[in-house]
């Protein structure tokens, strides 16, 4: 399990490492307002996918050790194709009947771009869950580090062979890596077995069960994240939305930290039928999580002001606030990964949908008192405060099902010692 951590956690580091690339990129060339239309896209695509994951996202991977495979890939095609279809319907009315409140939630002329996103992005990420509820990590990671070297190349390829500096070089580079990591995806049929329950009623009763409670969970943990986005775009414009952007992708970027051992542990955990073991693991995990975000987060916050200036020019220095902002909210996001997997794994998602729809009322209510005085700052306490609410919420649930007091969660000497060990080893793999 460790080697599947360490190797997830290369491919998110380069994630990372492209992530921080991108922000240079498009705070250099394209700018606060080409970033705010970037967002805006990117938060539309993640609001089809909630729906497209109702069979598919995290109901694959848990249902992937446990039913027939064909009949799984197959349901998911037919459910993304229906949703796609009705948000193309949906997206055509809203913009007949609402034009002007359309353009605050589609950039003009970016429909097309968020469907075939949505799309290719859904035939993909359907591919991938399986690889993972097939316990396929290394596989996995290598077709997701294709994918996210497809996509600098594109975009710088874009930005510099042909000069195409706007937001359009961006959009066309995703795509592009979505079609790529789509291709490399293919591999899941090299894994899959056919089996012998092909009925599909039963299956689809199931998997809309689990599915649904689920992916409401994820779908108000997107809204709790993005939702600030809309706000921010509809007080104070798309240049501050830009800002707010670049700051949410630097600092939350840490995140990844946290969902690469989480990926590792929702495999593991909904593969294993032992709950002592899901609690021994979460609490170690947990503790690790933590501490790797709280190093990168110290990174970013002990850097000067002057340096964020030089590396994403003076047009973003709210960059700098919205990390200190966000801070708070980096470090439960580190938890919170940790639990919902936790919950997720072992069949109860409801406790994850209660957690997120406690932080989504926090945002709810923060965004509207907060983001019309502070902008893009206040969006950011938003959120840090949102994120919080959720974790605790969660740890007194873990804390009630499992007898856990709050001195197991503190790191003892053991802890550092395996985290001592962690490091080495992905040092030594790395040279």
């Amino acid at each position: 399990m460790v080697n599947k951590i360490l190797g997830t956690a290369g491919t998110r580091v380069l994630n990372a490492i492209i992530n921080l690339a991108v922000i240079l990129l498009v705070t250099n060339f394209i700018g606060s307002e080409g970033y705010g239309i970037i967002g805006l896209v990117i938060v539309s695509v993640s609001i089809i996918q909630i729906f497209v994951d109702l069979l598919g996202g995290g109901t694959l991977i848990y249902f992937t050790s446990r039913k027939n495979h064909i009949s799984l890939l197959l349901l998911s095609y037919a459910w993304l194709i229906i949703v796609i279809s009705v948000f193309a319907m949906g997206f055509s009315g809203f913009e007949y009947f609402f034009p002007e409140r359309y353009l605050e939630f589609i950039p003009a002329g970016q429909k097309l771009n968020v469907l075939l996103l949505a799309l290719i992005g859904g035939f993909m990420l359907t591919h991938y869950n399986i690889l993972i509820g097939l316990g396929k990590i290394k596989q996995y990671n290598i077709a997701f580090s294709i994918q996210l070297l497809s996509f600098i190349s594109s975009f710088t390829y874009l930005l510099f062979m042909l000069e195409r500096q706007d937001f359009g070089a961006y959009i066309t580079a995703l795509t592009i890596s979505y079609i790529v990591g789509l291709l490399c995806s293919l591999v899941v049929f090299k894994y899959m077995k056919k089996g012998s329950d092909l009925n599909t009623n039963k299956l689809i009763k199931e998997m809309l069960n689990f599915g649904f409670v689920s992916q409401l969970a994820n779908g108000f943990h997107i809204l709790n994240k993005r939702i600030s986005f809309y706000f921010i775009n509809f007080f104070t414009g798309l240049s501050s939305l830009g800002v707010y952007n670049a700051g949410v992708q630097l600092s939350e970027g840490l995140r990844l930290i946290g969902q690469s051992i989480s990926l590792v542990q929702f495999s593991e955990i909904s593969k294993s039928r032992d709950e002592q073991y899901a609690i021994s693991l979460t609490i170690k995990l947990m503790k690790l999580s933590v501490m790797l975000t709280f190093m990168g987060l110290l990174i970013l916050l002990i850097m000067p002001i002057e340096v964020y200036e030089y590396l994403f020019t003076k047009e973003f220095t709210g960059i700098k606030l919205i990390i200190i902002a966000l801070s708070p909210g980096v470090l439960a996001l580190a938890a919170n990964t940790i639990f919902s997997h936790y919950f997720s794994g072992l069949g109860n998602p409801k406790i994850s949908l209660w957690g997120n729809i406690i932080g989504f009322i926090f945002t709810i209510v923060f965004a509207i008192v907060l983001i019309p005085v502070f902008g893009y700052a206040g969006a950011a306490l938003t959120s840090s405060i949102s994120y919080s609410s959720t974790v605790v919420y969660q740890y007194f649930v873990f804390k009630k099902n499992t007898g856990v007091i709050f001195r197991d969660w503190l790191p003892d000497k053991q802890d550092f010692t395996d985290f001592k060990k962690i490091l080495s080893k992905l040092l030594n793999q790395s040279s």
